[in-house]
């Protein structure tokens, strides 16, 4: 039997997801971000701990694990937990690079794979790891075994991509109704319902048996209860088209072509508009959620950039070198945008980290605790080597708001931690601009900040000239009189 050959056309594949890597590794800075709350949750499960018994996690446990294994492995490795989710979306663009060069060809394959990492939203939502990155890297993948007739193997990435986040499982009522109702075939959809119900049943199954109602209350009573947040989500979608414009317009363009009734762009269109039609539906619809799509899109976007090509040559007359010509021209535009945009967005950027981490423990001794702030609290903790008060990694108002966590029964339990002389510091983000001060997170509870203000007081403040405004992060000590 003859060795295999490396396909050389996965080359081109190779040299955007290089560039791609290279444009991220030097963005790989400490963010004002969930991710902080899911990189603390990784330690502490790396210590033995067991989310939604031990600790409040309001998602699937996939993602926490994974940055449990990193912990294991290379401690606190910044750099390679913020890369996962770089790598995600490359694992991603391979399948649809793989996907379109099964059903083109590769220079397509490659356009297609390029205008997804290339976008802004791709190089934006995987720069702030929520899990939605590695969710949809499985979804893309169980899409391309779905499209290669491997079912259970699909079943399985696609259960996979549910016990990373939950909304990805959208994907999986489509092609069940796909091979049932458009295949007629009920024996694939049995194997991709089993693939699915093995992972899906087994993870669910085991932190069911191991965290009891709190897993159920945590992951989906919360979401159900918590209250809808007020945003234009139309100004959200149109504000993510107009800033991904060539992906949403490429795809446009293939709705209209002459190549719609393609089975495979059909499929990737109705799979992408699903989890677009969900957007407005959720409530409380971040804008990163719509990554779900774009492997889909880029998918539509392949044929939408093969119908331009064939305009140009066909409509237009042009030679097919200079229509290649125009049309890649027309990419590198589009990603040239998009990484500019990238570079140059520092609304989530925290360049006090070091400063607040390294004041928190200059003044606390190890065994005191911390609090505050769910969006930079969990960083801190992890550069200063200080512990989260109560566990409470997720520490966001929404949690209190829903009903999922008593307020007032939290504070107790704070200001007990006071009395021991175990809580220390409280750190709350605040942006100040001339028509007032805008609070975050827990800070917007007033029942939280009237024990902020009688129990603590304000030690250290790290204030920064944002664009006209301040961003200040406030140290509460609230055991000054104490120590």
């Amino acid at each position: 039997m003859q060795n295999a050959k490396f396909d050389k056309s996965w080359l081109l594949f190779l040299a955007a997801a290089a560039v791609f890597l290279a444009i991220k590794i030097p963005a790989a800075d400490y963010a004002v971000s969930d991710e902080n709350t899911y990189y603390k949750m990784g330690q502490l499960v790396a210590s033995g701990q067991v989310p939604y018994r031990d600790f409040f996690f309001a998602h699937p446990p996939l993602q926490v694990y994974l940055y449990a294994v990193v912990f294991k492995l290379f401690g606190f490795n910044f750099l390679l937990l913020k890369m996962i989710s770089a790598v995600a979306v490359v694992a991603a663009a391979a399948f649809v690079f793989a996907a379109m060069k099964d059903k083109l060809n590769a220079k397509i394959a490659a356009a297609a794979a390029a205008l997804f990492l290339f976008s802004y939203g791709t190089l934006l939502f995987s720069n702030f790891p929520t899990g939605t990155e590695i969710a949809t890297a499985f979804a893309a993948a169980g899409f391309y075994f779905f499209m290669r007739k491997n079912f259970t193997t699909s079943g399985v990435l696609l259960g996979f991509a549910s016990v990373t986040a939950l909304l990805s499982v959208i994907i999986m009522p489509l092609l069940l109704f796909i091979a049932v109702f458009i295949q007629k075939d009920r024996k694939s959809a049995i194997k991709l319902l089993a693939g699915f119900a093995a992972v899906f049943a087994i993870i669910n199954g085991l932190f069911l048996i191991v965290a009891k109602g709190e897993y159920l209350k945590q992951v989906l009573i919360y979401h159900l209860n918590k209250p809808a947040v007020s945003a234009d989500k139309a100004a959200v979608f149109f504000r993510i088209m107009k800033t991904n414009a060539f992906l949403f317009i490429a795809a446009a363009i293939a709705l209209v072509s002459r190549n719609r009734t393609k089975a495979f762009l059909v499929m990737s269109a109705v799979v992408a508009a699903a989890y677009i039609a969900a957007f407005p539906l959720l409530k409380t619809a971040f804008n990163y959620y719509l990554l779900y799509a774009f492997p889909f899109l880029a998918v539509v976007a392949g044929y939408g950039i093969l119908s331009l090509h064939e305009f140009l040559t066909e409509k237009a007359k042009l030679r097919k070198e200079a229509a290649f010509v125009a049309v890649a021209l027309l990419l590198l535009l589009s990603g040239f945008a998009a990484v500019r945009g990238f570079v140059s967005y520092d609304f989530q950027d925290f360049p006090q980290a070091k400063d607040v981490s390294e004041y928190v423990k200059a003044n606390s001794q190890p065994a005191q605790t911390i609090f505050g702030d769910d969006s930079t609290v969990p960083l801190v903790s992890l550069l200063s080597g200080r512990e989260i008060a109560l566990d409470y990694i997720d520490n966001n108002a929404l949690r209190y708001s829903s009903g999922v966590t008593d307020l007032g029964q939290t504070l107790q339990l704070l200001q007990g931690g006071v009395n021991k002389g175990e809580l220390k510091f409280v750190i709350l983000r605040r942006i100040k601009a001339a028509k007032g001060t805008f609070d975050f997170g827990i800070a917007t509870q007033r029942q939280f900040m009237g024990f902020v203000n009688e129990s603590c007081g304000l030690a250290k403040e790290f204030p920064l000239e944002w664009r006209g405004l301040i961003q200040t992060y406030e140290v509460y000590d609230c055991l000054k009189t104490r120590d």
